[in-house]
């Protein structure tokens, strides 16, 4: 059977070799995340995260040829998951005050540590007996002064790191079973057992580690990867541990799916750049520089395809429509013909003929095809760049569609052989994936009217456990559809010069309700977020906000490239929260009646 090149997998259940052939390194693109200090690395869902920190793990370094042996190494990276199941039940929220930190840090430390073991259990035959003598006792010693037990102190005993690992899991097991207790009663039970922490514990541990034989010294990074699942007390556990400041031994590689609560530690500090850590969002990474960003994609691409066996150039295993690159190429000429007649008055004040063709070939292509319905369903969205533009920085959003058009090609082939994917099937899998994406804004909350702005930040609770049900769904979804309905009439419209928009700088100040749904839409990847600097106010930067071009083919957009981006109050964006009809009337000085004929039909 052949298998998909493009299909996308749980990066926690890949292995090293699997990784190693497949991923193309991003921290070529991000250096900090490979150096010895402490970094979050944000970003929506599907940007990489995960893949790129287990690309640091030792056995995807040797694996691709990064380190021949252990010895070798720089550096020990160790992936820890923070999933919602551990992390976002309910009976988490029971226990309060000093006892939530201590018990909480405790099990943060035992599931970091259940990964360390894990590691050192992964590379037992190529320790010597001496270096797992080491590590057991080293555990078995640190986990005593904590307050617990191991037997693998005790006389006769032999020390084994299995051992060590069911140790761990049990702890965790136990502690797990003191949550649920407490949520059962209605005062918790005294807690009696261990209560270890990120200094005493697991940089001790990490230095044994470190100092055993078979390595040259490296550092630990301990990669805690989605640590916005965490409740926010232990974000601030981990907040302090960052502040700890102890990157000669360990480092911290924190991913976030931008919606990490709090930067204060434990003493209410706020922990910052660049003294504490260092920062990048990957979602932003490529916004500002979409030709690093299409090389990136073109790695992936031929990458996958040459380890399928397709030897086909990606343009042509992707090919745009041939008809509607013919009818492009005539009217870039006509707007070269205009501009070299004198004939430049109806384009935006361009005074170059590139920057014309630039920003006015499409716009023109779509509002010919538009006409009188304005509806543009013909055009196509099909080739491998713009598959690339639809993408908007996420590479899960490049490789999820392409395995959908793939099945469809293959399920469709007589002779189970798939060379390239007609533009029939990117346009149908575009289409449904561009509907899908839109179409998870129903509303289905399981607390009614819940908003983000009423929760305080004593609220112990991941922003991911909350779900980010109920009215924001409907706020976001209008607020949505406002920004396509007015992109969409500036894109029709003959008369205004800057005719491509996907994204809008804000200016005033936001009520809390705008201010949550603009968060939710940043958080799932609706939009992005960056800033712009005004010209009017020299050192100040105010909020830009970017239109995921994955709703573009919805919202029948052009996406072939960035333009303008035009100002909206907060007050204006107060009114696309609730109609799309005022709002557009309201930005773009048009009648009611207009506004009602120019609503995006879905």
């Amino acid at each position: 059977m052949i298998e998909n090149p493009f299909g996308v997998r749980n990066p926690e259940q890949l292995g090293h070799d699997y990784i190693a052939r497949y991923f193309v390194d991003i921290y070529t693109d991000l250096p900090s995340i490979s150096e010895q200090n402490n970094s979050f690395i944000s970003g929506a869902r599907g940007t990489g995260k995960s893949m790129l920190l287990r690309s640091l793990e030792p056995g995807v370094q040797i694996a691709s040829q990064k380190a021949q042996s252990l010895r070798e190494l720089a550096f020990l990276g160790i992936h820890v998951p923070l999933k919602k199941a551990e992390f976002a039940p309910p009976e988490f929220r029971k226990l309060k005050g000093y006892a939530a930190v201590a018990i909480g840090e405790h099990m943060l430390c035992q599931h970091v540590m259940y990964r360390i073991v894990e590691f050192v259990r992964s590379i037992e035959l190529q320790l010597s007996p001496e270096s797992k003598e080491d590590f057991c006792k080293a555990f078995a010693k640190y986990t005593e002064f904590a307050g617990g037990k191991s037997n693998q102190l005790s006389e006769g005993k032999s020390s084994s790191i299995q051992h060590s690992l069911e140790e761990v899991e049990r702890e965790i097991i136990q502690v797990r079973q003191h949550y649920t207790r407490a949520a059962m009663k209605s005062e918790p039970p005294e807690y009696e057992g261990a209560l270890t922490g990120f200094l005493d514990y697991v940089v001790p541990i990490c230095r044994v580690i470190s100092s055993l034989s078979e390595f040259s010294s490296p550092k630990l990074y301990i990669m805690m990867d989605d640590a916005d699942n965490l409740p926010l007390s232990l974000q601030r556990v981990l907040n302090t541990w960052v502040s700890t400041r102890s990157t000669d031994s360990v480092c911290l590689k924190i991913s976030t799916q931008l919606g990490y609560g709090t930067y204060r530690t434990l003493d209410g500090r706020v922990i910052e750049s660049p003294h504490d850590f260092s920062e990048v969002n990957i979602s932003t990474l490529y916004t500002s520089d979409s030709n690093r960003y299409f090389k990136k994609i073109e790695s992936i691409a031929r990458r996958r395809l040459d380890l399928a066996g397709i030897e086909v150039p990606l343009a042509d295993f992707f090919p745009a429509d041939n008809a509607q690159e013919v009818r492009l190429e005539q009217i870039k000429n006509r707007i070269r013909d205009d501009f070299a007649a004198g004939r430049t008055e109806g384009y935006g004040g361009a005074t170059k003929v590139g920057d014309a063709v630039t920003r006015f070939a499409v716009p023109l292509l779509m509002s010919s095809m538009a006409g009188s319905s304005k509806s543009s369903h013909t055009f196509s969205y099909s080739g491998f760049e713009s598959l690339v533009n639809l993408s908007s920085g996420v590479i899960r959003w490049f490789l999820d569609p392409a395995s959908r058009m793939f099945d469809e090609m293959l399920s469709n082939s007589l002779n189970e052989e798939v060379t390239r994917i007609s533009t029939s099937v990117q346009d149908k899998v575009i289409r449904e994936w561009s509907e899908e994406f839109i179409s998870k804004l129903a509303p289905t909350g399981i607390e009614p009217g819940f908003d983000f702005a009423d929760r305080s930040d004593d609220d112990d609770a991941s922003l991911h456990s909350l779900g980010h049900e109920g009215r924001q769904y409907e706020d976001l979804r209008s607020l949505l559809d406002s920004l396509g309905d007015w992109f969409r009439h500036r894109l029709l419209d003959e008369n205004h010069g800057e005719r491509r928009v996907f994204s809008f700088v804000l200016t005033g100040e936001p009520s809390d309700r705008l201010r949550g749904v603009l968060g939710l839409a940043v958080r799932l990847g609706y939009l992005q977020l960056t800033s712009s600097a005004p010209k009017e106010r020299i050192g100040q930067r105010r909020p830009r906000y970017i239109l995921a071009k994955r709703l573009g083919p919805h919202y029948k957009l052009d996406i072939s490239g960035y333009a303008a981006h035009p100002s909206v109050t907060a007050g204006d964006l107060e009114i696309a929260m609730f109609s799309p009809k005022k709002f557009l009337a309201s930005r773009e000085r048009i009648k009611s009646g207009d506004a009602d004929q120019m609503t995006i039909e879905f």
